[in-house]
This record gives C-alpha cells, structure tokens and sequence, in this order.
C-alpha cells in the first residue's frame, strides 16, 4: 500500500512525536534497514505508541511501512511477534476509543488492524502461530468490524483512516490460516456484511475493491456450503434492513451493496474452479432483483 502526502497542517507534533519522527525518517533514508538500529524491538514499542499519530506521514508512510517492512525482513523473532500482535489486538489499540465517529482515535484502531496482515503472512511462511492464538485473532477481529462505527476513507488533513478496507485486508490474510474451518469463515462473511451493508456513507475509496478480495480470499477455501453462500448473499439484501433507516441511509446502503456485488462479480468472473461457478450465478440472481 504506497501512499503519498504533501505538506500537512492542522494538528500540533509533540516533541517526542517529532523526534521519532526524524529518527523514522533517518531509517527510512537507509532504505529502512533495521541494521541503522540498536535494538529495533524497543523502537517497535515506542512506534506503537504513536501507531494513531494524526500526522499521516508519521502515522502510514513511517510507522506502518517500517513495520511493514522489518515484519517481512524477519526483524523480529516469533515471541516479539506474538507480543507485538497481543498489543495490536488490545483495547488500548485495536478497541482504543472504538464506538467513536470523527475522532482521531480511529487512526489508532485502523492502523492497529493493518499490522495483522504482514504477521499472519510470516505465520503462512512458518506457522509460528497456535490455533488458540489463530481463535483470537478471530474473535477479535469479528468483534472490531461489528464495532467499528468510523467509515471515513481519506480525511483531508489527517489522512487515510479506511477502517473498512484495513480490516478487509485483515480478513484476506487470516481466512488463509489452515485453522480456519467452515464456522470461522462463516463469521467472517458475516463480519463483512456489516460494513458491506453500511448506510451511513457512500464508498468511495476502493473499500469494495479490498472487500471483494477478502469474500474471495474466504471463498477460494471451498469449505462453504452452496446454501452458506446463497444464504449469505441474501443477507446482503438492503431491503431487509430499512427499518429506522431515512430514505437517503437506504439509498446508500443499496448502492454500496450493489457497487459490492459487481465488484465481487467482476472479481471472480474468470474463476472456473468450485465454488465459483455457482456464485456467479447467485451474484446475478441478487443483482437481477434490485
């Protein structure tokens, strides 16, 4: 994910904010080595203090690509991994001020979902996580996407929030975890329909692109029923959730189901192999009654 900012005002930078700022822009010019760091695990925990800074270039282009890339590096031994994907999931992170609209905590909870992807890509390399670790990550990330209520894509000062399509990437990487069984994949369908089925904003920020890719992703296991899979493009049905809705929610809801559905059609429309087939079928049978 390359994101690119220019000069950013609105918000104040702490004095230990600017200076990891700079130590982070340091590393970033050596071509994020982590060899330019004494003890890069202590830097770890101090940028996951700052991993919800509202200075975006702090926030996406230093901390979360850095990590990104000393993840991917094997930087970190398994037992710092673990504990860097405990803090991620935890109530000061992933739950920090969850419930909230508007408010910068979202940076903190959006960014926090985005370090899953590159640990659970490690544990596809050399499965170094337990099926019990596999369950919470599970467990926490259902929650989170039942709870998120922050839909914001890009904010102009702040930068990407994009709770929908962080989690979605969460989604992808851990329905590829050999523990997740039939039942798991299910609660993460369903999980997505709470966002695919949002009323509040119209997607306009590709959100259906990286959610599409994780009903794939779920769907490319081949551990579903067809009647899971019919049951749960039904469930996507916005008439079936009107109530206490205004005209303009129902109006949106619908569109960002139906922009969804093409997508995920558009998506798999080359895919020949079980269940595709079939869902393709059931995709246009959804669209054909809006």
């Amino acid at each position: 994910m390359q994101r690119t900012f220019g000069l950013q005002q609105g918000f104040v930078i702490d004095g230990c904010s600017l200076a990891l700022k700079q130590k982070l822009q340091h590393i970033q010019s050596t071509n994020l080595s982590a060899q330019e760091v004494e003890q890069p695990y202590q830097w770890a925990m101090h940028m996951m203090q700052h991993i919800g800074s509202p200075d975006p270039v702090l926030r996406d282009e230093l901390i979360y690509v850095i990590f990104a890339t000393w993840i991917g590096q094997d930087i970190f031994s398994e037992e710092q991994l673990r504990q860097l994907l405990q803090m991620a999931l935890d109530d000061q992170h992933l739950f920090h001020g969850i419930g909230e609209q508007g408010t910068d905590s979202v940076f903190t909870r959006t960014f926090s979902v985005l370090l899953l992807p590159p640990i659970l890509n490690v544990d596809r390399q050399r499965s170094f996580l337990k099926k019990e670790d596999i369950e919470v990550i599970h467990h926490r990330l259902t929650a989170y996407l039942e709870l998120e209520k922050d839909v914001r894509g890009y904010t102009d000062d702040k930068g990407w929030a994009h709770a929908p399509a962080h989690a979605a990437d969460a989604v992808e990487d851990l329905a590829q975890s050999p523990y997740m069984e039939r039942g798991a994949l299910l609660g993460l369908l369903h999980a997505l329909t709470l966002k695919i089925t949002e009323s509040g904003v119209v997607y306009i920020h590709d959100e259906d692109q990286r959610m599409a890719h994780a009903v794939v992703t779920i769907l490319r296991r081949n551990l579903l029923e067809q009647s899971d899979i019919a049951s749960w493009i039904d469930s996507l049905n916005p008439n079936d959730k009107t109530e206490g809705k205004s005209p303009l929610e129902i109006s949106q809801m619908s569109l960002n189901v139906r922009v969804f559905l093409q997508t995920l059609y558009l998506a798999i429309r080359t895919e020949e192999a079980e269940p595709f087939p079939a869902v393709r079928s059931l995709i246009l049978q959804a669209l054909e009654k809006k």
